[in-house]
């Protein structure tokens, strides 16, 4: 009786063990998933501001283009 209840102690202890790490990991996979949020989110506001900037850019070009042939034509 008293060996079973040393393997059952034995046990436990492991699955105490095992429920830490398990916790430990979560703890890190929490704090990796939030930094991937921040990049994320960094990277898509990176990524429209320059978007933006483009098609601002292209559309100053167009209208440049359209104001010179009109002014052309009046002369």
């Amino acid at each position: 009786m008293e060996d079973i209840l040393k393997q059952i102690l034995s046990e436990v202890k492991e699955i105490k063990t095992d429920i830490g790490e398990l916790k430990a990991g979560q703890a890190r996979l929490l704090a990796g998933q939030q930094k991937l949020q921040r990049n994320v989110i960094e990277s898509l506001g990176t990524y429209t501001e320059k978007i933006t900037e483009h098609v601002d850019n292209k559309t100053e070009v167009l209208m440049n283009k359209r104001v010179y042939n009109v002014e052309s034509e009046r002369e």
